[in-house]
């Protein structure tokens, strides 16, 4: 039921950073837009690594049924999307 929801609204911020990369990132490779994504992806990475650490040891403590496991890689994956958008969005304001 969890997935009903999540995956209309993972689409939609999917999207949502698409058209923010196309339409408002700056285009021309420069050295602030390297900078700008390397810290993005960095910090998105570990993201990802905490969420995914976090989603195995619980996974190990309880009795995980697949379809709830399978939600919550794919609440990992929406958070460390979420974290590239973001620190993008924020560093570009800033720089």
């Amino acid at each position: 039921m969890f997935m009903t929801y999540l995956m209309p609204a993972a689409l939609f911020i999917f999207a949502l950073s698409g058209v923010y990369f196309i339409l408002i990132f700056p285009r021309e490779r420069d050295e602030r837009s390297n900078l700008i994504l390397k810290h993005a992806f960095q910090n998105a990475y570990y993201v990802m690594l905490a969420a995914l650490l976090v989603t195995f040891v619980l996974s190990k403590l309880f009795e995980v049924v697949d379809e709830h496991f399978q939600e919550a890689v794919l609440v990992d994956v929406l958070a460390a999307h979420l974290t590239v958008m973001l620190t993008a969005i924020i560093l570009n304001r800033k720089m």
